[in-house]
């Protein structure tokens, strides 16, 4: 074979492996946006994750300076207000059956805080939530990968406030 036909060959072979790995990473693309292997966009955060029908306690974390100039800090310094009131986690339930939106990458927006949600004293969900603006109003949760993003209520944004009033700076141990 002469070495003009072997180049020609090697490049039609490379040509076609090309193609191929290009509609495999087409393919994976399009699984990921279509969401094949992961809940239907439009599901509430208690259809994505439905063990929170089950909550029997909360702890509701609020960021001291969420909108601070300190932007990879900002979450280390909290207040926290623990609940088992059945109202306020049936409350909870209620204001988290709105349609949600994915993103494959957490919105630009900070959080002002979550919720760890338990059962049985074992931690299984954490709800992010913030009230800002209307661009940055929402809770979200995290599954798959995947940022599920809801509006949040006003009621859920009031009661927040509420709690946020409510809420107590534990000590550190050692402290």
């Amino acid at each position: 074979m002469k070495a003009g036909n072997y180049i020609c060959c090697l490049f039609t072979l490379l040509m076609f492996a090309c193609n191929e790995n290009k509609d495999k990473i087409e393919t994976n693309n399009k699984k990921i946006i279509a969401g094949n292997d992961s809940p239907t966009e439009g599901s509430s955060i208690i259809q994505l994750d439905e063990r929170l029908l089950k909550a029997d306690s909360l702890v509701f974390v609020f960021y001291k300076n969420p909108h601070g100039k300190d932007s990879l800090r900002y979450t280390r310094y909290y207040t926290q207000y623990a609940a088992t009131d059945k109202n306020l986690i049936d409350f909870l339930k209620n204001n988290l059956r709105d349609s949600t939106r994915r993103w494959e990458k957490i919105k630009k927006c900070r959080s002002e805080g979550k919720i760890w949600c338990f059962t049985d004293g074992n931690i299984f969900q954490t709800v992010y939530f913030s009230s800002l603006n209307n661009e940055c109003g929402f809770v979200y949760i995290i599954k798959n990968g995947q940022f599920y993003y809801s509006k949040i209520s006003n009621e859920l944004s009031h009661k927040l406030v509420t709690l946020k009033n409510k809420a107590v700076d534990l000590k550190n141990e050692g402290e």
